[in-house]
């Protein structure tokens, strides 16, 4: 299990050979009884906890939203799948140290959920995206099928590829599957013409996701910028997390634009005013 280790230190940019980011920041103390609660990385909570609410909020208000919108369940889904995520995530890096990555099952099941759910995630926003175009049928159960076929393949290569030290599996099912997903659900979106005029505010949301992901591949380089002290606090670590919470934000602003701009024009297309007839309604 010593590959858990290395992967937890990777996905938490820890890393003993690199000089230029310090170890991660602990927080300790002791109770009455004698036990130690050590907090790691503790900047990082709040982003977590905050991710905990925009999933929970937006999965919640995207399932109430009024009118046509045949690709709800996924969006919802997405969403919620995503306070989930980091959720586990803030307990995998802000509670479970480096001397426990190899100690337990538990350690063992949270950082599946965590790196399970990143990229189920991506793939989940890609259904989303081909069932906007209706590539999917959004309503068929055999494509609600072929998605938790899709969950269940991601965590068993995650689990094996853990268990069997498989060097391969961090760059290719969360860096590659992050940007090849979210790659093509960015080109389905511009082939729908009620969601182009959105389209900035999921450019935003875009470049605050490649930012964040940019931190972790330069590490090094923020660090160095930082500082010793401030990078332990807000290293890249921090900005990739914090950035997810405002990225995924974004998108949910896109997502409801987008749907809101597509309900008003059923409603045009439905009950065309003649402005000539009607000139006063306008």
């Amino acid at each position: 299990m010593k590959f858990l280790e290395s992967l937890f230190r990777l996905s938490s940019n820890d890393n003993e050979t690199n000089s230029s980011c310090p170890t991660r920041v602990q927080w300790c103390s002791n109770d009455s009884l004698g036990y130690q609660l050590c907090i790691y990385s503790p900047t990082v909570l709040p982003t977590c906890i905050l991710a905990l609410i925009i999933g929970l909020t937006t999965s919640n208000s995207l399932a109430k939203i009024p009118g046509k919108f045949p690709s709800r369940w996924f969006y919802t889904l997405t969403f919620f799948l995503y306070g989930i995520m980091m959720t586990s995530a803030g307990i995998l890096h802000c509670f479970i140290g480096d001397e426990r990555a190899t100690a337990d099952f538990l350690t063992l099941f949270v950082a599946v959920v965590d790196v399970g759910l990143t990229s189920n995630i991506a793939i989940s926003f890609l259904f989303c995206g081909l069932c906007d175009i209706k590539f999917f049928n959004p309503k068929a159960t055999v494509t609600k099928y072929l998605l938790f076929i899709c969950y269940f393949t991601i965590f068993a290569l995650w689990t094996f590829g853990i268990l069997n030290e498989w060097s391969w599996i961090y760059h290719v099912l969360y860096d590659g599957v992050i940007v090849v997903c979210c790659g093509l659900y960015l080109l389905t979106q511009l082939c729908l013409k009620a969601g182009r005029r959105s389209l900035p505010i999921m450019i935003v949301g875009g470049i605050y996701g490649a930012l964040g992901l940019l931190a972790t591949y330069f590490s090094d380089r923020v660090c160095e910028s930082e500082g010793p002290f401030w990078s332990q606090y807000i290293g890249p670590e921090f900005i990739w997390f914090l950035f997810s919470d405002i990225s995924v934000a974004f998108l949910y602003l896109y997502v409801r634009r987008a749907n809101e701009q597509n309900s008003a024009d059923d409603q045009i297309q439905k009950y065309p005013i003649d402005f000539e007839k009607s000139p006063m309604k306008f």
